[in-house]
């Protein structure tokens, strides 16, 4: 849910597959090795990136999702070709010889993809339904092309956004921001306790006070797994949520992450933010026995090097990385205590190297005077002394299958919830604007309902412990995938 759930380099922090036996659906992937060049070969001659034929290279997406309409206040995702030189280069868009802007090409979501973004550029209102053609145009290159969106009449809008608008409610522990007509206006006094109750645990559990209320927002749409802290709290609540029902588990995660980063620490690497945040919660998507299910890594072969894990978390395995780092919490908190744990956790900070690992391991020496291979010895062992039995095993393989198929819908069929790009704009501004579209709005073609369905039903299946069910529900939406 990265901080995580959190870390948005434009604008989020944080706080979100195949037929066949179940063990032979997709997991994480080994890395492709690459040919080393003979000694003493020349380096390969470099081959210079061919100049771009823009209406054919550059990727343009547009939100709020699905069709426009008139009236809608449109922003635009502009993705260069792979391999293209941006370096001092940016996106200008001009409609009807009006410019909307211009953006330069920057770091998007937590995958830090590279894209000039527009954000509500293109106000609708007024404008006639039907085709209208915009120029986009690189500079300094100069080099121009044309795109055609069509607008809808603003009568056509689905329900229920014209009648959809902002509110807030004021409880114990939060400010709830929520639209109306969704599934969260509806169970808002039940959220508003949920969110009371939650706090109170999170509080305990960090033996601190949030002191002020907490900005929270529930979403009527899945974005990522479900959960985020930036400059708030976002969860996804809708009846149809793919990502799973676990709302009270998502809400105290990201909870979580919103204490933790008040209590102080000058770099607090990722694999520690995201374990805490599991290892505090009680398990990641649904209360679970952390630490069999973490010695079950090893014996699926899952298990990812600490320092690799480390420099890498959030392009990692997700599921395989959040459950390690909080079982890496656990060794910490149950070899040294709490108190020696989180002086050791305030106290890291920034290294020559760079990586967040060489950070970690200077902390280690100061703490516990112990490097991170001795540190990754202790704790394979630890972990092999744990319980583990089949239902640990066939939960932990089947969780791994289900969270990979979700992420390939999202990327195929629903990529601004696809958790290293979500569409997850300022909130307070979208308020500020009045606008509901860019949350209301999601895919909704026979496939789209069809695979969430599926998605749906594989959840609820492996939350109750039908293992069997579980795996056909994913092999078929796998099939999905292969027509």
């Amino acid at each position: 849910m990265k901080n995580h759930c959190f870390l948005l380099i434009c604008f989020l922090l944080v706080l979100l597959l195949a037929c066949g036996p179940i063990s032979s659906l997709p997991t994480a992937l080994p890395a492709v090795p690459t040919a080393s060049p003979s000694p003493g070969a020349p380096p390969p001659a470099e081959t210079p990136v061919p100049a771009p034929t823009p209406v054919q290279e550059f990727g343009i997406r547009t939100h709020p999702d699905g069709p426009l309409y008139v009236g809608d206040q449109v922003s635009f995702e502009v993705v260069p070709p792979q391999g293209f030189d941006v370096r001092e280069k940016s996106v200008e868009i001009q409609v009807a010889g009006q410019s909307l802007g211009v953006q330069p090409f920057a770091p998007f979501g937590i995958g830090g993809r590279t894209q000039a973004t527009f954000f509500w550029a293109w106000n609708t209102a007024g404008l006639e339904a039907g085709p209208h053609t915009l120029t986009l145009t690189l500079h300094p290159d100069g080099v121009s092309w044309q795109e055609t969106f069509t607008l809808r009449p603003a009568a056509e809008v689905p329900s229920p956004e014209p009648d959809a608008r902002w509110e807030s409610l004021s409880s114990d522990c939060c400010i709830i921001y929520y639209i109306t007509g969704t599934d969260a206006h509806r169970d808002i006094e039940i959220l508003a306790e949920m969110a009371d109750a939650e706090a109170l645990r999170v509080e305990a559990r960090l033996g601190a006070s949030f002191g002020e209320k907490i900005p929270l927002t529930f979403l009527p749409r899945v974005l990522g797994h479900g959960g985020f802290a930036w400059n708030g709290l976002y969860v996804s609540y809708l009846d149809e949520n793919y990502a799973g029902h676990a709302t009270r588990q998502v809400i105290h995660h990201e909870m979580v992450h919103w204490l933790d980063a008040r209590q102080g620490g000058e770099l607090r690497p990722s694999i520690l933010v995201e374990g805490l945040a599991v290892y505090l919660s009680g398990g990641h998507y649904k209360e679970e026995p952390i630490l069999p299910r973490a010695a079950a890594l090893l014996e699926l072969g899952w298990y990812i090097p600490l320092r690799d894990l480390t420099d890498a978390f959030y392009t990692s395995q997700h599921e395989i990385g959040y459950l390690q780092a909080a079982a890496l919490v656990a060794y910490l908190v149950e070899t040294y205590g709490w108190e020696r744990f989180n002086a050791f956790y305030r106290d890291i900070h920034p290294v020559p190297e760079g990586t967040q690992s060489a950070a970690l391991e200077t902390a280690l020496q100061k703490h516990f005077g112990r490097n991170l291979d001795s540190l990754e010895a202790d704790f394979l062992a630890f972990l092999r002394a744990q319980p583990v039995d089949d239902s640990h095993r066939t939960d932990l393989r089947l969780t791994v299958a289900f969270y990979d198929t979700l992420r390939e819908y999202q990327q195929q069929y629903d990529p601004s919830a696809y958790f290293l790009s979500a569409w997850l704009p300022d909130i307070s501004e979208m308020r500020r604007r009045g606008i509901v579209a860019d949350l209301l709005r999601r895919p909704r073609e026979a496939v789209n309902v069809q695979i969430e369905a599926l998605l749906i039903q594989a959840d609820r299946a492996l939350r109750s412990g039908e293992y069997v069910r579980a795996e056909s529900f994913l092999h078929q939406t796998m099939r999905w995938f292969a027509e």
